[in-house]
């Protein structure tokens, strides 16, 4: 079939062949979820979902819950326990899902959930917050908030150590994770995190900008046309994020975590973010002020491939990125993994 998103020839040079093979036979035949209306996504969400997607409701180590927000808005999440090779209590890692804060749901980060739960030996929660535009921006935020206190007051629940708790999320999800993580630095009473790990975290306010090269970082112009995120997919995104809400309804730092108040006392954190992907230079930035401020920071860009990479588990970029978020989950939980005696 012919190519309805070609990769640009620009950005073609810098990305992995493998990348580029898979992406020219599973995505590049096909229109994103930016070039269709919003109704056509919600109405048939299994025609738009992507091939990574998988539904672990019934396991036996997964379980489904529900929690109030701010609001009184039921929150789902999904609960997955270890293996019984390890022991309670657990660590838990608080995770968030990606998707512009427009699509996404609890099949987003299902396989990776499971993973880390299974090979590390801790507690995963995942998040099915609410989306824009159906809901006002920041509503997601209440969610993501509501579930981390959910998850610190619910210890002997969830058989996990509300000492050892830890949060991230991919793109919106790790967009999240910076909020939460001064969020918890500043609640009271305190909620201790052993680590935040935000993978392609957007921190900027796009919603201001009206050309790439408005972006004071130059990523967000040189990979503009990048693949699966681009120019064109964040002005969609932007464009409905404040449809049932204005601008100024959500305070700035919310919008863009860069322009927090105070980074000084974060926990620790695990940075992530791939070469070929327009928000690139402003996760890093991130970073970089957390590093000033005297927090602990690891920062890995994983190279040629762009913003959703570690999704495409054909890719060794992917499986680098698996066994590198275990292996800080192991190292940030390492008290609390511990090997069944039965």
């Amino acid at each position: 079939m012919p190519a309805i998103n070609p990769i640009d020839p620009k950005i073609l040079p810098i990305l992995d062949p493998d990348f580029v093979a898979y992406y020219n036979q599973t995505l590049a035949t096909k229109l994103a979820t930016h070039q269709v209306s919003i109704d056509e996504v919600r109405n048939n969400p299994h025609a738009w979902g992507q091939p990574w997607l998988k539904d672990f409701t019934g396991h036996e180590r997964v379980k489904n819950r529900e929690i109030p927000s701010k609001d009184g808005y039921m929150v789902k999440l999904r609960v997955y326990h270890p293996h019984k090779s390890f022991e309670g209590p657990y660590g838990v890692h608080v995770n968030f899902h990606g998707g512009g804060f427009m699509f996404g749901d609890l099949q987003s980060d299902s396989v990776w959930c499971m993973l880390a739960s299974q090979e590390v030996g801790i507690v995963v929660v995942d998040v099915d917050y609410r989306l824009c535009p159906e809901h006002a921006f920041g509503k997601n935020i209440e969610d993501a908030w509501a579930a981390l206190e959910w998850v610190s007051t619910h210890g002997k629940d969830l058989n996990i150590n509300p000492a050892s708790i830890s949060i991230g999320g991919i793109s919106a999800g790790g967009h999240f994770a910076c909020v939460l993580q001064h969020m918890a630095r500043d609640a009271s009473p305190r909620i201790p995190l052993v680590l935040a790990m935000p993978a392609v975290p957007p921190i900027d306010d796009h919603t201001v900008f009206s050309k790439a090269s408005d972006s004071a970082y130059p990523s967000f112009l040189q990979m503009s046309l990048a693949p699966m995120l681009n120019w064109e997919r964040i002005r969609y995104f932007t464009k409905h994020m404040w449809v049932a809400n204005k601008h100024t309804d959500v305070e700035p730092w919310l919008i863009s975590p860069i322009k927090a108040a105070n980074f000084k006392g974060l926990c620790d954190t695990f940075l992530i973010t791939a070469e070929c992907d327009p928000i690139r230079d402003e996760g890093e930035a991130y970073g970089m002020k957390l590093l000033a401020a005297g927090n602990k920071v690891t920062f890995r860009r994983y190279v040629g491939v762009p913003h959703p990479f570690m999704n495409i588990i054909a890719l060794s970029q992917a499986m680098m990125y698996d066994e590198d978020t275990c292996a800080a989950l192991r190292v940030a939980h390492a008290a609390m993994i511990k090997p069944s005696q039965t």
